[in-house]
């Protein structure tokens, strides 16, 4: 896996003389206010400003609390880096001074990101002209825009059917989705996404508060990155459709409204941001984009799934995995031991019509250490819409595909309806990933990528020629719970216990915050006790106590509650399980 250091060029982050730094600062702000004030009727874009520097910022690496970095991202980083590399100078702030000078100026700021040290600002080509003089400014770059067509939303009059699955939940018309792609049967076996939090990028998540399918959802913080508040929901004075592709996308991995609609992962948390502005022609702007991956990946998200794509910057030949800005920042925050699952696009299978010409995905699918996700119908062939790789340096793009085409999603109020789109397949995808975290949490990244390639079932199309694998259409195939997983053959008895053996297994998550699952292995049919005790040897719940069956037997210590029901102070307690013939034990991490 490649990594850039900076969306231009790498700068170091050295001290800097006081004195000079504010001469210099306010020669600039001199500068640039009388530019303001002779060309504030000129034409104005939005661009990227890099800066040379970081300022005297280096201690601030020693605690990461002052740089908003979670306990959980800390933890999450530790599976892909060095104890003593946890932070390092991409979560450097920008640095303040610039950000005052420009603002001064009459500059309008609009976002910063800390990975590329930079700023997007609303600009006229004067104030690009001094601001690429001044010596703190490394370079100006236009912000990525791109116009996303939708395909048509599915016919709404097929059958809503009320439909169970092995789990015992009602998944209503989401059991077709989920089905083909096993994840009812992991379900099935009290894998739920617990544990696992994921990050969604979107144009806001509307109804999130009221709607059935959505309003039980966890979700631990949420940022509006374009009205710079709270409420993730459409504003007053937004386009109508503001929001509503983000909640769609968020019941899909996420609802849970049995009856109607079961999320992939519905039993893990959230965190939400919305920066994306719909307008008549649905511009969707990268620099808010990377701001919300940065702010998300500082909060402990395991996986983020983003349902966007930027190209109309871009050409073909910048999709290689290094270029576009949006790339830069997939590929950063993969290093951090973030899983980033996003839409390949709605750009068709060919460029141009007929030409066989493939190629058509969108950034940040292009990233190389990412899972990008394309579509397919309910039978397994591949949209008509569904963007397709390689990428420009010869990449087989997508990595998996799942349904996109008839997805069962929520709608308006209280309603229900069936879409179509890369924007579909990707939260079910990711919901599979997050299942994947949920039964072992110590996988990295590019472990659970591999899961999903690895064990995706390969489809063929000899009519379009797609007859090898993997491939630019189906990549390396339909994504497959229960392999990724690996509960295939958990629900019966392992051939290597030995008679009448009862095996207490590694919980999941470990550690965790709400709730965690113990496994126990049985050869036979027996009595056991299954217990919580502190390191006193105190005992502070009784899980359970009576006969387990053949196979393995899932149990679970919700909320860490005690046996009089108040939950239990953070630290490390036993699981202790007590069988004939045999006691076992493991640690268990329990973390508020």
């Amino acid at each position: 896996m490649r990594h850039e250091r900076g969306m231009v060029r790498q700068v170091s982050c050295g001290r800097c003389d006081g004195v000079t730094t504010r001469v210099v600062l306010t020669l600039a702000c001199l500068l640039l206010i009388i530019l303001v004030s002779e060309s504030s009727r000129a034409q104005q874009g939005r661009f990227w400003i890099t800066f040379r520097d970081r300022g005297d910022q280096v201690r601030s690496l020693q605690d990461a609390r002052l740089l908003g970095i979670t306990e959980r991202a800390l933890w999450r980083r530790s599976k892909v880096l060095p104890g003593r590399n946890l932070v390092d100078e991409l979560d450097l702030p920008v640095n303040p001074s610039y950000i005052r000078e420009l603002r001064a100026a009459g500059i309008t700021v609009r976002s910063t990101s800390r990975w590329f040290n930079a700023v997007s600002a609303e600009l006229t080509e004067e104030q690009q002209r001094v601001l690429s003089k001044l010596p703190y400014v490394a370079s100006i770059a236009p912000v990525g825009i791109f116009f996303r067509p939708q395909p048509n939303p599915a016919p709404v009059s097929q059958p809503l059917l009320k439909l169970s699955g092995s789990a015992g939940l009602d998944y209503g018309a989401s059991l077709t989705q989920l089905s083909n792609i096993n994840v009812v049967d992991v379900h099935s076996a009290g894998i739920t996404g617990a544990g696992v939090i994921i990050g969604m990028l979107d144009d806001g998540f509307n109804q999130r508060k009221v709607h059935p399918a959505l309003k039980n959802i966890k979700v631990i913080a949420e940022y509006d990155f374009v009205q710079r508040d709270s409420n993730t929901s459409r504003a007053p004075g937004e386009y109508l459709s503001q929001g509503n592709h983000g909640a769609g996308t968020l019941s899909v991995i996420g609802g849970n409204a049995s009856g109607n609609l079961i999320g992939a992962a519905y039993g893990a948390s959230f965190i939400l941001g919305k920066t994306e502005i719909d307008s008549v022609e649905i511009r969707l702007e990268e620099d808010l984009y990377v701001e919300g991956l940065e702010w998300v990946e500082r909060l402990g998200a395991d996986v983020v799934s983003t349902s966007l794509g930027y190209n109309d910057w871009y050409v073909y030949s910048n999709f290689d995995g290094k270029t576009a800005t949006t790339t830069k920042a997939a590929r950063i925050a993969a290093r951090k031991g973030v899983l980033l699952v996003v839409a390949m696009g709605n750009e068709g299978n060919y460029q141009g019509g007929k030409t066989g010409t493939t190629g058509t995905m969108i950034a940040p699918a292009d990233a190389d250490s990412i899972v990008s996700v394309g579509a397919v119908s309910s039978t397994r062939r591949l949209a008509s819409f569904s963007s397709t790789g390689p990428t420009a340096d010869g990449r087989v793009k997508p990595e998996v595909v799942a349904q996109g085409v008839a997805v069962y999603s929520m709608y308006g109020e209280v309603g229900y309806n069936f879409g179509n789109g890369t924007s579909f397949a990707t939260p079910l995808t990711a919901g599979v990933a997050a299942l994947v975290l949920s039964a072992h949490p110590t996988f990295t990244p590019m472990q659970v990528r591999d899961r999903l390639m690895q064990t995706a079932r390969a489809l063929y199309d000899s009519s379009a020629g797609m007859v090898s694998h993997p491939n630019n259409f189906y990549g390396w195939g339909m994504v497959d719970a229960v392999k990724a997983v690996g509960i295939s053959g958990s629900l019966v008895p392992d051939e290597s216990l030995l008679p009448g053996q009862v095996v207490l297994r590694r919980n999941y998550p470990n550690p965790f915050n709400g709730s965690t699952t113990i496994l126990v292995d049985a050869s036979a049919e027996g009595a056991v006790e299954l217990s919580i005790y502190n390191l006193l040897g105190q005992r502070v719940r009784t899980l359970y106590s009576g006969k387990i069956r053949i196979g393995t037997n899932y149990f679970q210590w919700t909320n860490a509650l005690d046996d009089t029901g108040n939950p239990v102070a953070t630290g490390v307690y036993l699981c202790r399980l007590s069988a004939p013939g045999s006691i076992s034990s493991q640690k268990i991490l329990y973390v508020k």
